[in-house]
Order: structure tokens, then sequence, then C-alpha cells
């Protein structure tokens, strides 16, 4: 069997948006604000400035949109985001 699943609440992992490439992202697609990324991701304004400030970490809803908003020049979810294991280490 795995190792044991960590203890306390919350998820395994962590999804931690890569700012600089959304940023970078968003003016390669001319999406160069929360009034234009809002209805080409699908999410409120406040996610958007909350996820790059760091107070709210990306869902689902938000990964999607992204990733949906900037198809047409190719960035993947590595691109954007990048996962942390939450596990403890020996």
């Amino acid at each position: 069997m795995g190792a044991p699943a960590p203890s306390g609440r919350g998820s395994q992992y962590t999804v931690r948006l890569r700012v600089a490439e959304f940023q970078r992202a968003a003016r390669r697609s001319a999406l160069t604000s929360d009034y234009a990324l809002a209805p080409a991701m699908g999410v409120n304004r406040s996610t958007i400035s909350r996820v790059l400030t760091g107070e709210l970490r990306p869902g689902a809803a938000f990964i999607a949109g992204a990733l949906a908003a900037f198809a047409p020049i190719e960035v993947r979810f590595e691109d954007l985001f990048e996962v942390e294991s939450n596990w403890p280490t020996s």
C-alpha cells in the first residue's frame, strides 16, 4: 500500500497560479484587464483579483476558464499552474 494520507483536513495537493505567466498569457491574448478576463474565463472579476494576489487559490472554474480563454495561444496547464504536494516529508 502507499503512504498514509496527510493528517488534518484539506487536499493532498495545492494548485498555485504562476502569476507572471498568467499575466503574460493575458497580454498575448489581448485580455489586459480583469474586465476583459472575467467574461472570457467565466468567473467574477473579484475571483481573478483574489487569485492574482494569493488571497484565493485557483479552483476548478478558474483553471478551466483560464485554459479556455488562452486556448487560442496554446497555453497548457503547466504553463499557468504548479502543483505542490502537501504530503509530509520524512
